[in-house]
């Protein structure tokens, strides 16, 4: 701990590019987080069914989120590590490369979206009034998925050339584009229509195209030959090899992400067995939940990118020593955090106009989050920054699955069933966690992870 905090000309360097890098990407996390806390409070007021409308479509926007950041994690395996051996060229067209798969997965989950929206609501809900209200929000929502392809692309990307500012200052203008249409849209204020959950649909495609706009006018107009502005010609250069090793090692990071989505979307279908309400309380608590573990999360993610940077220009030990403090770091950010998240329960419970018959439950979820925030945390980091900014992508497919699908999942699913409360399935969620733990700091420790994958990549 003493040499964590040592003002050493190495412990400078570090603090530098990590404050430099997370407050940023804190920032855009606190920001695309806010969007949907406000959309849950907003919307709260018109009801538990407008919450749990709302809860449901959120729940296959995550799982397409999720399987964007596979996409937009693996190039940013690869960006951080090209970055860091001053390679324009690859990074380039591994920027290219994938906002050509990412705006192909925006079609898989766009086109039955749009075709056949009843039967993916009926996965979780079969209330009448839940499906109508999931049904308006969800026709107008799902037109901001290509766009949230590309732009994702962009601000990843860019995070991992170390210019994290370009995602927070555009989300910050879509947020704010966001907050007043949601409040004119949905309660038919500032002289636009009243639409309910429709008009908060339509208010986040609005600002997901305001941002998609200010992404690209930078990085192909305002910023003269940006790192990331890839071409037609860049394209041409992607031959087998590269995309063989660009495949190698994001497969394994989209198949995770997409199948740890899909694991959390589960955890919904077991919710739901209690009931809407205990859909309500889930959606109030995961979103509250998510605000609060963001900076632990965005750490993590600023470890994976200078980790990255360390292991593209040959310094294995100094990326060694770094994963080292992160793992402190997150862990006490994550503790902090769940603290926090425990002494405001009253507040939250006010902010959200909770029913006095759904307080308990959502108290319990609460302090089940808090406890466990500093193990989440430190997990978080363990698989995204440091397994994967190593390319170790296989192991920590083997672990987030392995332990999500053959521990918590089950163990939840089980307990749905045999009607437990919806407090009890959110705790036994969390076995995923200790077994992550468990098998994974082994694999941290034997440093197989810290390797240099572009090394001999051209």
């Amino acid at each position: 701990m003493q040499g964590l905090f040592s003002l050493t000309e190495d412990n400078r360097r570090f603090y530098k590019i990590l404050i430099s890098l997370c407050i940023p990407i804190i920032i855009q996390q606190l920001i695309s987080t806010s969007v949907n806390v406000i959309d849950t409070v907003m919307i709260s007021s018109l009801g538990e069914a407008s919450v749990a409308s709302i809860g449901v479509a959120n729940q296959f926007f995550f799982l397409f989120n999720m399987s964007l950041s596979g996409i937009t994690g693996g190039a940013g395996v690869f960006i951080s590590q090209f970055y860091g051996k001053g390679d324009v060229t690859n990074i380039r067209k591994v920027t290219g490369f994938s906002t050509i798969l990412a705006i192909l997965l925006s079609s898989f989950f766009f086109i039955p979206a749009l075709i056949m929206p009843t039967t993916i609501i009926h996965i979780f809900s079969y209330d009448p009034e839940v499906i109508k209200l999931c049904t308006e929000y969800f026709s107008i929502v799902i037109l901001c998925y290509p766009l949230i392809a590309i732009s994702t692309v962009f601000s990843m990307s860019s995070r991992g050339v170390r210019n994290p500012k370009l995602g927070m200052f555009c989300s910050s203008i879509a947020l704010i584009i966001n907050i007043i249409l949601n409040y004119g849209l949905i309660f038919g204020n500032l002289g636009l229509p009243m639409l309910g959950v429709k008009g908060a649909a339509l208010a986040t495609v609005i600002a997901r195209i305001i941002e998609l706009i200010l992404i690209i006018g930078y990085v192909y107009f305002a910023k003269k030959d940006y790192i990331l502005k890839f071409s037609l010609i860049d394209l041409k250069l992607i031959d087998k090899t590269f995309a063989s090793s660009f495949l190698s090692k994001s497969v394994p990071i989209f198949l995770n992400d997409s199948a740890w989505a899909v694991g959390t979307v589960l955890y919904s279908v077991a919710y739901a067995k209690a009931g809407t309400s205990a859909i309500a309380a889930s959606q109030i608590a995961t979103s509250t939940g998510n605000f609060f573990i963001i900076t632990a999360v965005c750490i993590a993610i600023g470890s994976s990118i200078m980790l990255g940077n360390e292991l593209g220009s040959d310094h294995i030990d100094r990326a060694i020593v770094y994963a080292k403090k992160f793992s402190i770091i997150v862990f006490f950010t994550g503790l902090i955090f769940g603290g926090l998240l425990i002494l405001n329960i009253p507040l939250l419970l006010k902010i959200f106009s909770v029913s006095e018959s759904l307080a308990p439950d959502i108290t319990k979820i609460f302090l089940i989050m808090g406890i466990m925030m500093g193990l989440r945390s430190f997990n978080t980091l363990l698989v995204i920054g440091i397994l994967r900014s190593g390319g170790d992508t296989k192991y920590a497919l083997f672990l987030e699955l392995g332990c999500m699908w053959f521990a918590s999942i089950p163990l939840t699913f089980l307990a749905a069933f045999n009607g437990a409360p919806i407090y009890i399935l959110v705790l036994l969620t969390y076995a995923e966690e200790i077994f992550k733990f468990i098998f994974g700091v082994p694999r941290a420790i034997s440093k197989k992870w810290a390797a240099n994958i572009v090394k001999e990549l051209n």
